[in-house]
Order: C-alpha cells, then structure tokens, then sequence
C-alpha cells in the first residue's frame, strides 16, 4: 500500500521518516523544491514505514549531472521526458527486510504513472548491490562510485520501464493499491 502525499499530516509523516532515516545514516538533509511525488509507503498492518520522492529530471540542470555523466547516456538523450530522479528514498530501520518489495514496488507504480522509463539515483553502494543481486532490479551505474553529502553514492539507472512492461519476471513485485489521499 502507497499513498501520494498531500495533506499537512502526511506531509509531516513524510518529512519524519525520511529525516530519521537520513539523520541515522549520516546523510545530509536537504529538502526537494519541485517534486512529482512524494509518495508514502505502508507496510501489511496499514503502518507509514517508509518513502520516495519523483523529482522531474532536467536534461541541462540536474544536479546529478555534477556527480555522474547522467546527461550522456542513451536512454536520457533518447528521451530526457521518460526519465525521472528518484530520490528520499528510506525505509525506518524496524521495516527494512520485509518491506524492499512494497518500497520498490511503489516506485515502479508510481513511474508507471508518470510514464518515466529510467530513474536517476544516487544510491548507497550496498542498498544497490542488494537490488541487483537479490532483487535483479535491472539498472545500470553511469559513473564512478564518490562521496556526496555524507556517504559514498553510486550513480545509478534504474530501468522501471522493463519491470512495468514485464512485472512477471520479478517475482518481488507487487501489485498494490493506493490509498485514497
């Protein structure tokens, strides 16, 4: 279960998990100005355990595109309108293990939803290690693993168009329902 976040109570949920999550990892806190989604996710007892936010991407100013050759990739140049970042990702640490498939699954609704094929990410190298061994989430690095704003991040696309088109062949996908706002 996922909700859109729009009212001030929820937005208020949104800040607090993200923040927490953040402030645990050592990550530097900085709020997002225009956003697609912020999206909260639930976990099977109706409990917020977790967020993400779509941000659009910007094909010349992107921010990402100082960290990681973003711009220069084919899929972006192909169509810079099907990519979107992705970004606030968190999970409270209590829900991790049993809630990556709600999280990611999410994000594959919501990008469904906005129609964007890549997702841009900076991502924390065993979190991606992790979608990618054990998930399979198919995704690609587009530059060197580097420090920014409080831990090492691996810049990374991840391919949400392959797993909408096929959710079959991921077997952590879950087709879940929104929330009413």
């Amino acid at each position: 279960m996922h909700k859109v976040v729009i009212h001030e109570a929820d937005r208020n949920v949104f800040q607090s998990i993200w923040t927490t999550v953040w402030k645990e990892e050592g990550y530097e806190i900085e709020p997002s100005a225009h956003t697609l989604a912020q999206v909260l996710v639930f976990n099977e007892a109706n409990v917020p355990v977790g967020t993400f936010e779509l941000k659009p991407y910007h094909f010349n100013g992107s921010p990402l595109n100082e960290i990681a050759p973003f711009r220069e990739q084919a899929e972006i140049t192909a169509d810079p309108c099907s990519v979107a970042e992705v970004d606030k990702v968190a999970l409270l640490r209590e829900y991790r293990g049993q809630n990556v498939s709600r999280l990611l699954s999410s994000i594959v609704h919501y990008s469904r939803q906005y129609n964007i094929v890549h997702c841009a990410c900076l991502m924390e190298p065993v979190f991606a290690r992790a979608l990618r061994i054990s998930f399979h989430v198919p995704m690609r690095q587009v530059g060197k693993k580097t420090y920014y704003k409080g831990d090492d991040v691996v810049p990374t696309l991840i391919h949400v168009g392959d797993i909408w088109h096929d959710p079959e062949s991921y077997p952590w996908y879950i087709s879940m329902s929104c929330q009413p706002g």
